[in-house]
């Protein structure tokens, strides 16, 4: 029976909800323009501050149904409120299930008609869903929201590597983890690199191949999060 995955907990293995509805709205574009007097159209400024078109979040709505006996329905309701309502979740679809999203997530309404109580949970998503397992497996419960990464890559170089570096939509800046120390050329351009974590801002991997240059002995991982709208 398909569901959805709410932390770690499954809305039909563990609450035994039959998922009937999902809608999910697509984010909108945070777009700015400026009217030119004397010019046609308007002065497109979207992209004049970053490099990548920035979103809103969107918002996901599950409808649910439940048919536990009506005496159960209120213990389950606490339980389902005392496990998400307010909180901000990992949501993984059994429809989709390589991704994440991420988002705050309310008890939006519950009714009941008959022997049936109809359930609506909301929750308001960041623009981008991140895959679950890029570039290796991950442990949900210690994934850390503010400060993890989740795609790993680990080479080992002596003396100079070429390496590509497939990344999705979202452009984003990796972290470097060397184990000594190391420099890196990115678009012609080379940072270096101390024995440590190091997070290059100026490097931007762009959806799809990225050429990276590694140069040094050891150990260096690249790790990065690339989201798909």
């Amino acid at each position: 029976m398909l569901g959805i995955k709410i932390g770690n907990v499954h809305t039909y293995t563990d609450w035994g909800l039959i998922l009937t509805k999902v809608e999910k709205s697509f984010p909108e574009p945070k777009t700015e323009t400026q009217d030119i007097p004397g010019k046609n159209g308007v002065l497109d400024l979207t992209e004049a501050l970053t490099d990548d078109v920035k979103y809103k979040n969107r918002k996901l709505t599950f409808t649910f149904s439940m048919i536990d006996a009506r005496s159960q329905w209120d213990v389950k309701l606490s339980t389902i409120e005392n496990h998400l309502h307010g909180k901000r979740m990992q949501i993984v679809l059994d429809s989709d299930k390589l991704y994440y999203y991420e988002g705050r997530c309310t008890v939006d309404s519950f009714s009941s008609d008959k022997a049936i109580g109809k359930l609506v949970i909301v929750c308001d998503a960041a623009p981008y869903k991140y895959e679950l397992e890029a570039g290796g497996a991950w442990i949900w419960d210690t994934f850390n929201f503010e400060d993890g990464v989740i795609a790993v890559t680990k080479f080992t170089v002596s003396g100079s590597k070429v390496i590509s570096i497939t990344s999705g939509r979202e452009i984003v800046s990796p972290t470097f983890v060397c184990d000594s120390a190391f420099s890196v050329t990115y678009n012609n351009v080379t940072y270096n690199l101390p024995a440590g974590t190091t997070k290059v801002l100026d490097i931007r991997f762009k959806e799809g191949s990225n050429k990276l240059t590694l140069t040094g002995n050891g150990t260096i991982e690249v790790r990065y999060k690339g989201g798909s709208l």
